[in-house]
């Protein structure tokens, strides 16, 4: 299992489980770190993005990854 604590830090992109629909994956961008180590994670589309604003904070238990690199 993937440990997001110490290693995904503010601004970075996160791969996480859907709060509600069971095998849907999605990227945010980590946006604020709480005193409890949950995550809030907004989108880079901010005006059409599904996020932390709707869903909440994500447990670290959720993140799955982070984004490492960029492929043109």
């Amino acid at each position: 299992m993937y440990d997001p604590m110490g290693t995904v830090k503010i601004g970075d992109i996160a791969l996480t489980s859907h709060p509600y629909i069971r095998d849907l994956k999605i990227l945010k961008r980590v946006s604020e770190i709480g005193a409890d180590g949950k995550l809030f994670l907004i989108g880079d589309n901010e005006a059409d993005s599904t996020d932390s604003r709707t869903l909440g904070w994500f447990s670290p238990q959720q993140v799955k990854g982070k984004v490492v690199c960029r492929w043109k």
